[in-house]
């Protein structure tokens, strides 16, 4: 019998929120706690993330191994062989995931983008909440902006296909759009009892025998 993972779920019911209960491999009850947007893979090592400590949760570089804890990220830097470990910047939580049924627009002034959380444009814009900046087609190619950002009567407008997935706040509102979509659960030590957070992949948690 195959495990229906908790992106299996999504895929044929088209949301999920937090609340559910999960497993893993190896933790047996989970709580689901939320929901973080992170970079790709591949975004890690763009010019933009140079000389940042913020490169999101998925990043696999040792010297910047991220470990997600109470919604503050901590990095692990090695200096003259010392390793000093310092807390980042949180990470926004999210409550549900939806899958689109049509292509969509969003105005990235009301958007968390983590690919481009150290890009200046971006920084500006979410700063501003678009009061005063008025965007055009060369900015975002002088900023390195990915292609499906388009300049549309002055604002940066994100383009997502259909099927994509709307990240969602407390309150309904979509707040972000997938990039690399985690799960973060929470359960209890079984000997401690101290609640635990922990983050996996959406393959990697299962939901198919727990109610």
């Amino acid at each position: 019998m195959k495990r229906i993972t908790l992106e299996d779920y999504l895929k044929n019911h088209g949301s999920v929120h937090c609340g559910m209960n999960a497993k893993s491999n190896l933790i047996d009850k989970l709580e689901i706690y939320g929901f973080a947007n992170a970079c790709k893979d591949e975004d890690m090592y763009n010019d933009v993330y140079a000389g940042l400590i913020l490169n999101g949760i998925v990043n696999k570089e040792p010297k910047r191994q991220i470990v997600l804890s109470n919604y503050i990220y901590q990095v692990t830097t090695h200096y003259i062989g010392k390793e000093i470990t310092s807390e980042g910047m949180a990470i926004p939580i999210f409550q549900s995931l939806v899958v689109s049924g049509s292509e969509g627009q969003y105005n990235i002034e009301n958007l968390y983008v983590p690919s481009l959380v150290g890009n200046q444009l971006y920084r500006k814009i979410k700063s501003r909440h678009g009061n005063g900046v008025v965007i055009h087609e060369y900015d975002l190619e002088k900023a390195k902006f990915p292609s499906y950002i388009k300049a549309i009567e002055g604002k940066a407008i994100l383009n997502a296909p259909k099927s994509h997935i709307q990240i969602i706040d407390k309150d309904g509102e979509i707040k972000s759009i997938g990039e690399n979509i985690m799960v973060v659960c929470r359960y209890l030590h079984t000997e401690t009892g101290t609640m635990c957070y922990t983050q996996y992949n959406l393959n990697e948690v299962f939901v198919d025998d727990v109610h």
